[in-house]
């Protein structure tokens, strides 16, 4: 059985129907089996659950260009806290890069948090 769901944003049709049954039928952060990655030097796994306490780790899944802000990059957030100023490792570029700002989007508007 798969569920599925529909709505738009014109109009807000079906979109709190859509959202309550993301928070009746997924599971929370915390009831989810910690995830698998691999550390900096590229062999050793590691998993790590979904704690404020663990190390951070994310995905980066697009990377935008704003022409009034510059480049913007979507993450997942799976583990720990970011904060603006901190910076990670990027296996991808293999060096370490900071975050600018950090903010929530909301459609074509942005919050800064």
């Amino acid at each position: 059985i798969v569920l599925m769901s529909c709505g738009s944003a014109f109009k807000n049709k079906g979109v709190q129907a859509m959202l309550d049954a993301v928070i009746e039928y997924m599971p929370s952060p915390t009831e989810v089996k910690p995830i698998q990655g691999v550390l900096d030097d590229g062999e050793t796994e590691d998993t790590r659950p979904a704690d404020d306490k663990a190390p951070f780790s994310a995905l980066a899944f697009k990377i935008a260009t704003d022409p009034f802000v510059g480049t913007l990059t979507f993450f997942r957030v799976y583990s720990g806290t970011v904060a603006q100023g901190d910076t990670v490792y990027n296996p991808v570029k293999s060096k370490r890069e900071r975050f600018g700002r950090i903010v929530q989007m909301h459609s074509n508007s942005r919050e800064e948090i």
